[in-house]
């Protein structure tokens, strides 16, 4: 089973809606990846920590920031795909004494929505709209598929006169949704982000959108028209490409990071060409570096990775998709060196509590609100 039918039928056994056969399939895979004969647990908890104790005692860890992904792809084939309760991490292991998460503090993650705006001032909350034409405008209809993404697809019945018209779409905090622009465009948005773009790209000589936020651009080739990403640090400009780009207001680096094809950057009076598998940090100056491109977008494929991150940068993410507000009562908790992948998809208490196993950091939720303090009582 691939890992997304193992997420389907986790989250379909939790909500009570699995069939018989489906539950014996889930525990036929839950026996394998185990290693024993058992039943499949009732609550993620169990299952975080069974895998969490076997691969603690089975997997080598690193002892650098630089290792292989090959290695990290080893853990992650058995971890990863128990995407519910279960997490591959790095680091020094700790008994967590006097943690105050429970799991019925349940602050479910973010989910697939988001606002269009049309050129008109009309806001539709996507999640709401039903599936199908939503809107039509310059040229174009607006289609929301039925696996929730929207669409701009071709109409001659529409005008393609008159003025340059422009929509965009936003994610709130626990928000993200997928969008197929007018030329083929594929774009992935994270939490908290909007894309402004035009209606139609017809009359145009270039395709310029404007992004805040984070996103991932599978852009379709056109060699007579690049395609350009405005920020509000700089400008990446491709003719046909595959690349990511993090570009949050709150965070003091602009990331973009190539998968596929090439990219230019303008920074200012600063540019650089990427090429496959090299990433471009944007502060004061414009720094590229080697890196593994599919850490860039597991984001995209539902997880997080915190890769030697300080916990403040790692709480930044945490809080735009649990849509939560991070109180520090400690201050020297925010540079704790956080190395953990794990899913996107559980709730909040148990990402906090895989966090609190790996760092000195001690969290209490209230309401909507998580404090970060200090667990003085941990023991290495």
């Amino acid at each position: 089973m691939n890992r997304q039918t193992i997420y389907n039928l986790i989250q379909k056994h939790q909500e009570g809606r699995a069939t018989a056969s489906e539950k014996q399939a889930l525990t036929n895979w839950y026996n394998k990846v185990s290693n024993e004969a058992s039943e499949f647990p009732e609550d993620e908890d169990s299952v975080h920590e069974e895998m969490l104790t076997r691969l603690l005692g089975e997997i080598d860890f690193p002892k650098s920031r630089s290792f292989h992904y090959k290695k990290w792809a080893v853990a992650a084939s058995i971890l990863m795909i128990l995407s519910v309760g279960a997490f591959f991490f790095v680091g020094k292991h700790r008994q967590i004494t006097n943690s105050t998460i429970t799991l019925n503090q349940q602050i479910k993650p973010g989910s697939n929505k988001a606002f269009l705006v049309l050129a008109n001032g009309t806001k539709i909350f996507l999640a709401d709209a039903k599936n199908g034409k939503i809107a039509q405008q310059k040229g174009s209809q607006i289609i929301k598929t039925t696996d929730g993404q929207l669409m701009y697809s071709a109409n001659p019945d529409t005008p393609t006169d008159g003025p340059l018209q422009y929509n965009t779409i936003e994610t709130p905090k626990g928000g993200q949704y997928q969008l197929l622009l007018p030329d083929g465009t594929r774009v992935w948005l994270n939490a908290a982000s909007s894309l402004k773009y035009p209606v139609s790209f017809a009359s145009l000589n270039e395709r310029k959108v404007e992004l805040s936020g984070e996103a991932y651009f599978e852009v379709a080739h056109n060699k007579n028209m690049p395609f350009k990403v405005v920020t509000n640090k700089q400008l990446v400009e491709v003719l046909g490409t595959h690349f990511n780009l993090n570009a949050y207001p709150d965070e003091l680096n602009t990331k973009t990071t190539l998968l596929e094809g090439a990219v230019k950057i303008i920074a200012g009076n600063k540019n650089t060409t990427l090429k496959p598998g090299q990433e471009a940090d944007l502060t004061t100056t414009l720094k590229v570096s080697e890196v593994d491109p599919r850490d860039a977008i597991d984001w995209k494929n539902g997880f997080f990775r915190f890769d030697y991150d300080d916990l403040e940068i790692a709480m930044r993410q945490i809080a735009r998709w649990y849509d939560v507000k991070v109180v520090y009562e400690d201050e020297s908790v925010k540079k704790e060196l956080l190395v953990v992948v794990t899913t996107r998809f559980s709730n909040i208490s148990t990402l906090l509590k895989t966090i609190e196993k790996t760092t000195d950091a001690r969290f209490i939720i209230e309401g909507s609100t998580v404090r970060v303090t200090k667990n003085k009582q941990t023991q290495l």
